[in-house]
């Protein structure tokens, strides 16, 4: 819950030699060490960051870091997980100690103290600022953020991005399995995508219990898909779930581009600066 004590103890980790230069997803760490990073260039917090150089240019309140405030017009769904869980002695002991292993990356990304309480509400994990897990977005908001991805950088008829940085950002077809996950990712400058025959093109990321954003620049198509509901374990099965729907989601943007588009008012609350009042 200590996001600058998190910065600072991995500065200050040693160096895993068994999976150094191999590619193996961080699950918790990639958020702090780029908000370390973004920290000494800039001396702002990923919170508001994320506020001031995603969520207002783009006009859209659906993007948070932690609980939206109690003033803002998007609300945090309850996260719902399997509330039956039984504590187990064993595993309590022997966890931590596989999770301090060099060769178990996968579960030393993943695992913490309580990690169980946290993600069933027993301690306010959205009051936090845990970059690579706890944004709240709303589906729309997550999609607005995505779409100069996909549209080299432009995005209500303005240049957000340069189309340097936004062609830079799709990676090259890798189909090595992933050293935490075992599956291929294809990670590239923190997204990742689905390098396997054309299933999913494009890139995005996969979060826990199959929320997602995505990016397709052959199409010009991004979307976002939210829900509050924790009950797949692994990333994996929460990406391989969503492939099915997104080929739904492409085939009726084809076919309403063959059709011609039908203009729609925009959807979703716009930017709202947190000091403001709104009347509800």
């Amino acid at each position: 819950m200590d996001h600058v004590k998190m910065e600072e103890r991995l500065a200050a980790a040693s160096v895993n030699r068994v999976l150094y230069g191999k590619g193996a997803y961080h699950a918790l760490t990639y958020g702090w060490l780029m908000s370390g990073l973004a920290r000494s260039v800039t001396g702002k917090g990923m919170r508001r960051l994320i506020r001031e150089e995603l969520a207002e240019p783009l006009n859209t309140d659906g993007l948070h870091l932690g609980r939206p405030p109690v003033e803002a017009p998007s609300k945090a769904a309850q996260i719902i997980i399997p509330q039956g869980a039984v504590k187990n002695a064993v595993l309590g002991s022997v966890v931590p100690k596989l999770a301090a292993l060099q060769w178990s990356g996968g579960l030393g990304a993943l695992y913490f103290p309580e990690m169980f309480s946290v993600v069933q509400g027993d301690v306010p994990f959205l009051d936090g600022e845990i970059p690579a897990a706890n944004g709240t977005a709303t589906a729309r908001g997550l999609a607005k953020m995505y779409a100069p991805l996909a549209c080299g950088g432009r995005v209500d008829g303005r240049q957000f991005l340069s189309p340097e940085l936004t062609a830079g950002l799709i990676g090259r077809p890798n189909r090595r399995p992933d050293r935490n996950i075992v599956f291929p990712m294809a990670f590239h400058l923190g997204y990742h995508s689905i390098p396997l025959g054309g299933l999913m093109p494009g890139f995005g990321h996969a979060g826990l219990g199959g929320s997602l954003g995505w990016a397709d620049p052959s199409t010009g198509m991004s979307f976002g898909y939210v829900h509050n509901r924790l009950l797949t374990p692994f990333v994996v099965a929460d990406q391989a779930g969503f492939v099915a729907t997104a080929a739904l989601i492409r085939r009726g943007a084809a076919a309403s581009r063959k059709r011609g588009y039908r203009p729609v008012p925009d959807f979703g609350a716009p930017f709202v600066p947190e000091t403001q009042s709104v009347a509800l």
